[in-house]
C-alpha cells in the first residue's frame, strides 16, 4: 500500500459521509416529524387531563425527554444541512470526486503490483516492489 493510503481513505470517507446525508436526510426529516407528533400527544394529555402528582411529574419528565431528544436531531440536521446543500448544488463534484477516487484506487492497486524485469544486469533479481519500482 501506497503512502497516500490516508488521502484515500479521507476521499472515501467524505463521500460516504455525503451519500449518509443524502440517503438518511429523509428519515431525520420524518423522525423530527414523529418527535413533533409526540410531543404534541403529551402536551394535549396534560391539557385535556386531570392527574395526580406523581402523574404530573411523568408527563412533564416525558415532555422533557422528547424536547431532548427532537433538540439532538434538529441541531444534527442544522449542522449537516450546509453539506447536503452543497452536495446538491455540487452533485458534478460528487461525480468527480468518484472518479479521482477511483482512479486513485486503481493506480495504487497498480503500483502494488508493479514488477521489473532487470534488461541488461540478468545476475540480479529483483522481487515485486523489491529494489527499483
Amino acid at each position: 500500500m501506497s503512502g497516500l493510503a490516508e488521502e484515500i481513505s479521507a476521499t472515501k470517507h467524505f463521500l460516504e459521509t455525503l451519500n449518509t446525508i443524502e440517503g438518511e436526510w429523509g428519515s431525520w426529516v420524518d423522525e423530527l416529524n414523529m418527535i413533533e407528533q409526540e410531543t404534541q400527544d403529551l402536551l394535549h394529555e396534560i391539557e385535556l387531563t386531570k392527574f395526580d402528582v406523581q402523574r404530573g411529574y411523568r408527563l412533564c419528565k416525558e415532555l422533557r425527554e422528547t424536547r431532548q431528544r427532537r433538540r439532538k436531531l434538529k441541531e444534527k440536521m442544522e449542522i449537516l444541512k450546509t453539506l447536503k446543500e452543497f452536495t446538491e448544488s455540487n452533485k458534478q463534484l460528487k461525480i468527480s470526486l468518484y472518479k479521482a477516487l477511483n482512479t486513485m484506487q486503481r493506480t495504487e492497486e497498480h503500483q502494488g503490483q508493479r514488477m521489473y524485469t532487470p534488461r541488461i544486469r540478468t545476475d540480479i533479481t529483483l522481487a515485486e516492489r523489491g529494489g527499483a519500482g
